[in-house]
């Protein structure tokens, strides 16, 4: 089996510790002693420590980390194989990392069914006209991807090769429009529902929902659970929940377990109807701006379609920024690598679009957005980053 990584011994007790190996060598080695501290502390044996997005931590040093059980692992690759009906006839393409719970997903769904792995990365990076040559010359039939990344194939109208028969988006929420025109395409995208709590995805559309023109509802998996409580936070219960938290702090290290009786409250909001998810979105993506809710999640998408409109060759190189503000509480602004004209053109668009209050009120010029290895926005540093052009 071709691997991105060296196979991953699901039945030993030895623990796992799995960081990015380009972050810089002294967060790495002061997250590798958190991870290693707490493990001896709480003496735990057949685990898996994974870093989460790390794209809202206050550093790199202060990331997140999860530990996972290896059984929680199995657990949840043998329920997606059993969703997408994977067997030794498939052939995995893998563009996400081995130390992102997608990517280390893929490599143990492959050792239990047998299946195929591609690495499809260019010199360790995302690459859209690689990847899509990598589909074509193995006849990857399987693979999973975040919402950056199908944008980024829709803004090359890369067609999907025939063997292709599904692709798996988590790491975000999937905009419909982008998922339509994906479809247009050809690719048989899956929208799916998950966390690195959860060790990957515990909720995704079904495979006859592929060639429907509607955008598929998200369906629960057989290994979890879902429910809402008052404040309309979506909670879970699965056998691929995570046993405990671990991070750095000022304190110094920082163990817990927020489930309360085998419950985790994710930090999203939404509904369960009967086996399906309808995820409305994550409660930091609801500010006030002078007095009127508004969702950051929602403007973003509107902004992206604004950028396929306008410029349909471009990758995602703008963004919607929330920023504090004194009169207003909150306010929009706009990041932006295109040039003044460009950008103006775009919020003139983006403008007919939204409410008034939800316009942009400035426009920062940037070289470079700062980005995780799946091409999510590192959004804290960004904001520090804008502030000080302020």
């Amino acid at each position: 089996m071709a691997s991105t990584q060296n196979a991953l011994d699901l039945s030993s007790q030895h623990n796992e510790i799995l960081l990015n190996p380009r972050w810089p060598k002294e967060d790495f080695a002061k997250l590798y002693e958190l991870a290693n501290h707490i493990q001896i502390k709480e003496n735990l044996k057949a685990h898996v420590w994974i870093a989460t997005s790390g794209s809202t931590a206050s550093s790199v040093a202060a990331t997140k980390l999860v530990a996972l059980s290896k059984q929680a692992l199995v657990n949840s690759a043998t329920a997606v194989n059993k969703h997408l009906q994977s067997n030794d006839k498939d052939v995995w393409t893998q563009v996400l990392p081995s130390f992102h719970v997608g990517g280390l997903g893929i490599e143990i769904r492959s050792q239990l069914s047998g299946a195929k792995v591609v690495p499809a990365l260019k010199d360790e990076r995302w690459d859209p006209l690689h990847f899509h040559q990598v589909l074509e010359k193995e006849k990857c039939t399987l693979s999973a991807l975040v919402p950056t990344q199908v944008f980024d194939l829709v803004s090359k109208t890369l067609p999907a090769p025939s063997s292709l028969r599904a692709v798996v988006v988590g790491g975000g929420v999937l905009d419909q429009e982008l998922y339509r025109k994906a479809l247009v395409l050809g690719w048989p995208l899956l929208p799916s529902y998950g966390m690195t709590e959860t060790a990957s995805q515990i909720a995704t559309a079904d495979l006859n929902s592929l060639g429907h023109p509607y955008f598929p509802e998200v369906k629960l998996l057989s290994h979890a659970q879902a429910r809402t409580n008052n404040e309309g936070f979506i909670e879970v219960s699965s056998t691929s929940l995570f046993t405990m938290y671990a991070q750095n702090t000022f304190e110094g290290f920082k163990s817990w377990d927020p489930k309360i009786n085998g419950w985790f409250t994710t930090e999203d909001r939404g509904q369960v109807l009967g086996d399906n998810l309808v995820i409305e979105g994550r409660a930091k993506d609801y500010i006030k701006i002078g007095g009127e809710g508004t969702n950051v999640a929602r403007l973003r998408s509107i902004l992206e379609n604004c950028i396929q409109e306008l410029f349909p060759q471009n990758s995602l190189n703008v963004c919607i920024l929330e920023m504090d503000s004194q009169r207003l509480g909150q306010e929009i602004h706009m990041v932006s690598l295109l040039s003044a004209t460009e950008s103006e053109k775009l919020v003139q668009l983006y403008s007919e679009k939204v409410l008034p209050f939800e316009k942009v009120r400035k426009i920062h010029y940037v070289s470079e957005l700062p980005r995780t290895e799946l091409g999510k926005i590192k959004w804290e540093e960004l904001k520090r980053q804008v502030k000080g052009q302020l």
